[in-house]
């Protein structure tokens, strides 16, 4: 009896409680009221927020839980600095609208302004029903720029009581509590929204279209250059108008967002903020050659780039698959925090480089984390300023865009005074290489002058050259014209010997030898070269005429190594005759018995052949004494033609024809005839 005593008396002290907690004031009409502005529903209110961020508890069981008002909510104002356990928050809150009227219905428009979801339901004693869900993640609901409305009515001397549902991410910066309006007032209402976003959306605008026109323009220089900085920095921009038009689409209320994603219309359901760090990234490490001249940073810069890739994919993921990320806030913290730490690193690369450029990249990228970071994500809010001009400055997505745009114009003068340095640098280099071609053309043009020079003096040394060799030739011919006759005369001589003593038979047999020598001359005397066989030939028949002339007077012989061929081996015509015909005639024909003539041929080496004849006659020295007349004029003849000839040959051939000529002494002293040695180069 005293557990039910104490069962009754908690159970009355907690519905007491509750009562006392609960207590809730309706907001009262006593007709349709003419409103300029909406009433804010929170000063009669009353607020719960659900600690697990429960989105399936129903109306029933959540109005069993205690309501307290807002002031007793310390996060329930969106400007409070909170730690986020959570990526989203449910609150519920309640409110009565009492009609006092007693014939009119009560006929309002509740809006719920800007959230996730927000769903409106009117109990009914202890029945709710649904009056309607509306906000970004309602997409077939449309909203009046942006914020969500429901219809309600009111009978004549009724209170209606309505229970509020909203859906939002902790971050989102819209109060919770709604406002109640006419429909007038409501239009009203979204016209000063409107209007009161003129300069924010102006200047949005304007921001949006330079980056798309950077895009655009670098684009173009890619497609003209072929130049990747420009690639990257074109994606960079379209990343960031991108970036900028999600922004501006919850904003404006453009609804250009498919409905199929309802994600995509919410400010903050989508960050692109990852691929835009990556595409940064890419940037400035391609224009500062990160890679290649900070190998130490690029490792550490490299992974993070496939970090960054990594959580944009996942991005992309929960875009698809739509799943709302409820047990822990990291997921919002990472949307940050590694953009600004590859930030840090970009700016510490650009400090740490040693281009040009460094100036417009360190303005550009601390402009943008000056103007980006200020607001804070809305806990930085200026007071006393107009609604116009506190929609812009209180707008966050405003700094990014501004942030954006400074830096990426900065990034474009980069780029432009990058294609100045590159011009300036193809300039100097064409300079450089039309002065050293000027300077090569200079040096070619003494060259080929110098080179003309010397072709000339070759072409006059080769026409000497060649006058000298035709002189040479003719000169030749004309020493072989003369030798003959020598010979003609020589022969006559003998055969007119023969006739004169009746000797028949040995004129007859001269004649015919002198017929063949005279045949082999005329065929010698035709080329600058015979071959050893016919010149040995002409010269043993000639020697036979002399010792036929001489009776036995003449003896001679003529050898030849056996290993010479003489049918392959060619020397100058008529070459060893004079030398024979002056032994004979200078040295045998003084000596009363007569003597012995020796020819020798051998081959001392393979270029030359080495001809010696041997006299045995009375010595030049005695022969010099003796001044024969006739010996003297066939010696002044045949001798100096054959000198001649030697030196014509080794002119005309670059020969080193040698003719050495030595006196041979018995042991007692007298002479023993003579050596004439002929070096033959053949």
């Amino acid at each position: 009896m005293c557990i039910m005593r104490s069962i009754v008396f908690t159970v009355l002290l907690v519905t007491y409680r509750l009562a006392l907690t609960q207590s809730l004031s309706p907001i009262e009409f006593n007709n349709q009221p003419t409103l300029e502005k909406g009433i804010s529903v929170e000063p009669l209110a009353l607020f719960y927020i659900v600690p697990t961020a429960d989105t399936f508890q129903t109306p029933s069981n959540i109005a069993r839980q205690k309501f307290v008002a807002s002031d007793q909510v310390p996060h329930l104002n969106h400007r409070t600095i909170q730690k986020l356990s959570r990526t989203n928050q449910v609150v519920w809150f309640q409110f009565k609208i009492k009609n006092d009227h007693l014939k009119d219905t009560l006929k309002l428009l509740y809006s719920g302004l800007v959230h996730g979801m927000v769903t409106l339901y009117q109990k009914e004693s202890d029945s709710f029903y649904k009056v309607g869900s509306a906000g970004f993640f309602v997409p077939s609901v449309r909203l009046a720029s942006g914020y969500s409305f429901f219809e309600i009515q009111v009978p004549p001397n009724t209170t209606n009581h309505y229970f509020v549902r909203v859906v939002d991410y902790l971050l989102q910066l819209a109060d919770v509590s709604g406002e109640l309006h006419t429909r007038q007032s409501f239009q009203w209402f979204t016209a000063r929204e409107i209007l009161s976003n003129r300069l924010l959306f102006g200047l949005m605008s304007i921001m949006f279209g330079c980056i798309v026109l950077m895009s655009i323009y670098s684009l173009f220089q890619y497609y003209l250059n072929h130049d990747r900085a420009f690639l990257f920095y074109s994606l960079y921009t379209a990343m960031a108008a991108c970036h900028i038009f999600i922004l501006s689409n919850a904003r404006f209320g453009f609804g250009f967002m498919p409905d199929s994603i309802p994600r995509l219309s919410h400010p903050i359901g989508f960050s692109t903020t990852h691929i835009l760090a990556l595409l940064y990234a890419l940037f400035l490490s391609y224009l500062l050659q990160i890679s290649e001249r900070q190998p130490f940073l690029w490792k550490v810069v490299k992974p993070f780039m496939l970090f960054l890739a990594l959580l944009q994919a996942m991005e992309l993921l929960q875009l698809r698959s739509g799943t709302w990320i409820e047990s822990s806030n990291v997921y919002f913290m990472l949307d940050t925090l590694p953009a600004f730490a590859m930030g840090i690193l970009m700016i510490l690369a650009t400090i740490r480089s040693n281009t040009r450029l460094k100036p417009f990249l360190l303005v550009g990228q601390i402009s943008l984390y000056l103007i980006v970071i200020s607001p804070f994500h809305g806990l930085f809010d200026l007071k006393h300023l107009s609604q116009e001009v506190s929609n812009l400055f209180n707008y966050p997505a405003f700094y990014m865009a501004l942030g954006l745009t400074i830096e990426l114009f900065c990034f474009t003068l980069a780029l432009a005074y990058r294609n100045r340095l590159v011009e300036m640098e193809k300039n100097e280099l064409q300079q450089n290489y039309t002065e050293k071609l000027e300077a090569e053309l200079k040096a070619r043009i003494a060259e080929v002058r110098e080179q003309s020079i010397q072709l000339e003096k070759q072409h006059i040394r080769q026409l000497e050259m060649d006058f000298e060799q035709q002189l040479a030739e003719v000169q030749m011919k004309a020493l072989r014209a003369q030798m003959n006759p020598h010979f003609i005369f020589n022969c006559l001589n003998s055969i007119q010997l023969y006739t004169a003593n009746n000797e028949s038979v040995k004129a007859t047999d001269y004649l015919n030898r002198f017929s063949q020598l005279i045949r082999l001359v005329l065929e010698n005397s035709r080329s600058e070269r015979v071959t050893l066989k016919n010149e040995l030939e002409a010269l043993e028949l000639y020697l036979q005429m002399e010792s036929m002339r001489f009776k036995d007077k003449l003896r001679y012989q003529i050898e030849i190594v056996p290993e010479l061929d003489s049918e392959l081996i060619e020397i100058p015509p008529l070459l060893l005759q004079p030398y024979v015909e002056n032994a004979i005639w200078h040295g045998l024909m003084h000596k009363p018995e007569g003597g012995q003539l020796q020819v020798n041929v051998t081959q001392p080496n393979t270029d030359g052949i080495k001809v010696t004849i041997t006299d045995d006659g009375i010595g030049r020295t005695q022969a010099a004494r003796l001044k024969s007349k006739s010996a003297t004029l066939q010696k002044s003849f045949g001798m100096k033609m054959t000198g001649e000839r030697i030196m014509l040959i080794n002119r005309m051939y670059k020969a080193q024809t040698q003719v050495q000529v030595n006196d041979l002494i018995y042991p007692d002293g007298t002479p023993a005839g003579t050596e004439v040695v002929l070096n033959i180069p053949v």
